[in-house]
This record gives C-alpha cells, sequence and structure tokens, in this order.
C-alpha cells in the first residue's frame, strides 16, 4: 500500500458496515491532523512508522479516543492483508502502550489468518511464548478460532509441533478454546466435533487430554 488511501479504498472493498466506514473516515481525518498532512494521499509509506506515535500525541487529553482509532486501523489492515507495506503499522499496534490496543490487535488477525494462515501463524508463534499473560491467552483464543475454520488440519498440525516443543499449557489453553467454541455453536467448521477432537488429543497431546475432562 503506498498510501492510507489506497488502504481505505481496499478496505471498502471488503464491505465493511456502514459504521465502519464512517469510523474508519474519521480516523484518518485525524492521522491527517496529527501528521500535519492535507490529505491520505499523502500519508504514505514513510509516515507509517509514526501514526501510531502521532494519534496518541493528537488525542494526548482524550486516550479513548486514540484507542478507537487503532482499532479501526488494526481492523482495515487484518480485513485487506498483512501486506509487508503495512509491517510497521501492525508491528506498533501489536506493541501498543495500551493492552486493550494490543489484544484487539491480535485478535482481529482472525480474519486474514481464516484466508492466510501461513502469514499469521508466525505471529501466533511469537505471542505464544510472551511473558504478557493477556497477549498469551489471545493468542490461544485467536489459534481455536483459526481452528474452528476451514484451516482447521494445518492449525491441528501445528498444535502438535508446539506440543512437541514442550508448548503444553499453550495448546491446553487452545483446546479449551476450540471445546467452549463448539459448545456455544460458535466453531465454524462443523466437522471438527468434540468426540473427533478428544480422538485427536489422546493421539497427538496425551498430556492435555485432562482438559475434557474440565468442561
Amino acid at each position: 500500500m503506498r498510501n492510507l488511501q489506497e488502504l481505505f479504498d481496499a478496505y471498502l472493498r471488503t464491505e465493511p458496515t456502514t459504521e465502519k466506514i464512517k469510523t474508519a473516515t474519521s480516523m484518518l481525518i485525524h492521522i491527517g491532523k496529527a501528521l500535519n498532512v492535507p490529505n491520505q494521499e499523502e500519508i504514505n509509506r514513510e509516515f507509517y512508522p509514526d501514526i501510531t506515535r502521532s494519534l496518541d500525541e493528537y488525542f494526548l487529553k482524550t486516550p479513548t479516543k486514540a484507542r478507537l482509532d487503532k482499532a479501526i486501523l488494526a481492523e482495515m489492515i487484518s480485513r485487506v492483508g498483512l501486506l509487508p507495506s503495512l509491517k510497521p503499522i501492525i508491528e506498533n499496534l501489536l506493541n501498543d502502550p495500551d493492552e486493550n490496543v494490543r489484544q484487539f490487535t491480535l485478535q482481529n488477525l482472525e480474519y486474514h489468518g481464516c484466508k492466510n494462515p501461513k502469514v499469521v501463524l508466525p505471529i501466533i508463534d511469537k505471542y505464544r511464548k510472551s511473558d504478557d499473560r493477556n497477549m498469551a491467552s489471545t493468542a490461544a483464543y485467536l489459534t481455536a478460532k483459526l481452528a474452528c475454520s476451514d484451516c482447521s488440519p494445518l492449525i491441528l498440525d501445528r498444535l502438535a509441533s508446539w506440543y512437541k516443543k514442550g508448548a503444553h499449557t499453550f495448546v491446553g489453553d487452545v483446546l479449551k478454546e476450540i471445546i467452549h467454541l463448539v459448545n456455544k455453536g460458535a466453531c465454524e467448521n462443523r466437522n471438527l466435533d468434540l468426540v473427533k477432537l478428544k480422538d485427536w488429543t489422546k493421539k497427538n497431546c496425551p498430556e492435555v487430554i485432562k482438559v475434557f475432562t474440565h468442561r
């Protein structure tokens, strides 16, 4: 993406709601004012590393507004895709001082992750090992959501791989989230029932089979 106008145009093609389009439009105006540039076309790659910082400074006395702008920016990038040109923005969002922004950004990668999981998995791999427990929990929930999509086989293979590396706690947390999603009918992959999942766990992750007895 050469500039934020291109990001906005691509976001529109994903058919967001009218309310989200309004929020995205307001966010672009705020960034323009924060960076002191007249329009979105001029907010090019040179400015990308400074966008989140500029929003914090612009909304210094009203940080909630900065949080809302960062949230819609994170959603726009997730729906459009984690393109290399947008990497400085997404990295800043994932490392934002506001824990709500960090968690929302990670969780919101679900949209792109279901379409291109191989791009999102390295990010999950990073945050599953995070000392920030909230980010590790969010990574577990995101992994569960991807497991409940059409890319379920790939995600289960990766869970087995992480388990072999000793990530028993994280794998157990993911399985708990999958069980919860299945039980409330929120797992979009209807082939992933609890009987099949339990059998898979017995075979691939035997030491966390106890998650099926604590529902």
